[in-house]
C-alpha cells in the first residue's frame, strides 16, 4: 500500500511537523493477550439501547402481517402509547420486498415513529430470528424511535438516510450502510452485531457512511463483524472494507466490540471531515493476515503492492482513536489517542498516549482468529441469537 493512499500529499504534509511531537510506539515489547478480553465480535449479548428485551413485560403488543404497510400502520398506532415504557411489534412470517439499497431508491418505509421516545419501539420476527425473508435491498428513510431486531437481509443489503434514534440489530447482510442528504441530518444510530460474514469479488466497499447535504452525528458500529472484500485484477477502485465520506462532517463514529477484516487497500478509512472516530475493544485484521480466513479468490488483484492497511489514516490528525484494540497491520496518520492497544506495525503515532507493537500479530493463524472471532456460520448466529 501506499503511505498516502488517496489522501493528498498536501493533506500530508500538514501531518509532518506534528510527528515529532507525537508518541510513538512505547519502546517495550508486550502482548495483545493482555487485553482484558480476547473475544471480539458478535455473540449475542450487545442489545440496542433504550430498547426492550423480549423476556420483558410489555405495556403494548402489536403483531402485523409480513409488509411494509403493515408495519407502518403498527408503528403509527404506537405513536401515543407508552413512551416510556415497553411496546413491540411482532412481525409475522413472510417476505419483505425491497426496492434496492441506493441512497436515492424508493424507501420501503418512510417517515415513521416518533421522536422523543423515552423507549425505543421494538419490532421483531414473531418466529424468531431469520424468519422473515427480502426479497432485495431495501432504503428506510427518516425512521424514528424504533429497533429492528432480528431481521436479515442476506444476501441482501439496507441503506438508511435521514434516520434519527435508530437501531437494527442481530442481522445478516450483504451490507449495512448510513447516508445522510439535504432533507434529514442522521443521529443517534446503532448497528448492533449487524454480521457481513461472506467474502466477494467486488469494486464497492463492504459498508459506507457517507454525507451528502448534512451530517452524520452519534454513528455506533457495536458487536459488528465486516469480511473482506476484494477487487478484481485490472480494477482501479479503491476497495475498503469499511469507509466515511462526504462532503459534511461526521461526528462520534464509535466501533466497540467490532471485527473488520482488510479488503484490498484498507480495512477502514475516515475522512478529513470525521471527528471522534473511535475503536473501543476492536479487532482489526489486515496486513496478510484477513488471508488465513478470507483467501484471494480467483481473478482478485493480488496485493503484490503492498499489503492492505489496519485504519488509513494518512493525512489526518486527531480523527481517530483507540482503546483495549488490536490493529493487525499499518496505521498511518496521527491518532489522537491510544490506550492498551496492540499493532503489528513498527510505526505508529498518537497525540496521546501510544500503540504497543506485538510483533506475533504479524503471524497469527486461522486458529488464533477462531479463538478470538469465531466465523459466523448461520448456526453460530442462530446460536446467539434467540428472540
Amino acid at each position: 500500500m501506499h503511505a498516502i493512499s488517496r489522501r493528498s500529499f498536501i493533506g500530508f504534509l500538514s501531518v509532518v511537523p506534528v510527528l515529532a511531537a507525537s508518541t510513538l510506539l512505547t519502546p517495550q515489547v508486550a502482548s495483545a493477550a493482555t487485553l482484558t478480553s480476547n473475544r471480539f465480535g458478535p455473540d449475542g449479548s450487545h442489545w440496542p439501547s433504550r430498547t426492550p428485551r423480549p423476556t420483558d413485560v410489555f405495556d403494548k403488543t402489536i403483531e402485523c402481517d409480513c409488509n411494509w404497510t403493515a408495519i407502518a400502520n403498527a408503528i403509527a398506532s404506537l405513536r401515543t402509547v407508552s413512551p416510556n415504557g415497553n411496546v413491540r411489534i411482532l412481525v409475522r412470517p413472510g417476505r419483505l420486498a425491497g426496492n434496492g439499497a441506493g441512497s436515492s431508491a424508493k424507501p420501503v418505509l418512510q417517515g415513521a415513529g416518533q421522536a422523543g421516545r423515552g423507549r425505543r419501539i421494538l419490532i421483531m420476527p414473531r418466529d424468531g430470528s431469520a424468519s422473515v425473508g427480502f426479497d432485495a435491498s431495501i432504503r428506510l428513510d427518516r425512521v424514528v424511535g424504533v429497533s429492528f431486531v432480528g431481521f436479515w437481509t442476506f444476501p441482501n443489503s439496507l441503506v438508511l438516510t435521514g434516520v434519527s434514534d435508530f437501531a437494527w440489530a442481530w442481522s445478516k447482510g450483504r451490507a449495512f450502510n448510513v447516508s445522510s442528504n439535504e432533507t434529514a441530518a442522521v443521529s443517534n444510530v446503532e448497528f448492533v452485531e449487524c454480521v457481513t460474514p461472506e467474502s466477494q469479488l467486488t469494486e464497492s466497499d463492504a459498508w459506507a457512511t457517507r454525507t451528502a447535504g448534512s451530517t452524520v452525528t452519534d454513528l455506533s458500529i457495536i458487536g459488528c463483524y465486516i469480511a473482506s472484500m476484494y477487487k478484481p485484477t485490472g480494477s482501479t477502485a479503491h476497495l475498503d472494507t469499511y469507509q466515511l465520506s462526504g462532503s459534511h462532517a461526521l461526528r462520534n463514529v464509535v466501533m466497540k466490540d467490532t471485527v473488520i477484516f482488510a479488503s484490498t487497500n484498507a480495512a477502514f478509512i475516515p475522512t478529513e471531515l470525521a471527528s471522534g472516530v473511535r475503536f473501543e475493544h476492536s479487532l482489526v485484521v489486515a496486513g496478510s493476515r484477513m488471508l488465513q480466513r478470507y483467501p484471494l479468490p480467483e481473478g482478485a488483484k493480488s496485493s503484490s503492492g503492498g499489503w492492505p492497511q489496519a485504519a488509513n489514516g494518512s493525512g489526518t490528525n486527531g480523527v481517530m482513536s483507540a482503546r483495549d484494540s488490536i490493529m493487525i497491520g499499518s496505521v498511518p496518520g496521527v491518532w489522537a489517542s491510544v490506550e492498551n492497544s496492540f499493532t503489528s506495525a513498527t510505526t505508529a503515532y498518537s497525540n496521546s498516549g501510544g500503540w504497543t507493537n506485538d510483533p506475533t500479530l504479524s503471524t497469527v493463524d486461522s486458529a488464533w482468529l477462531e479463538q478470538r472471532t469465531p466465523t459466523p456460520t448461520d448456526e453460530y448466529l442462530r446460536a446467539i441469537w434467540k428472540l
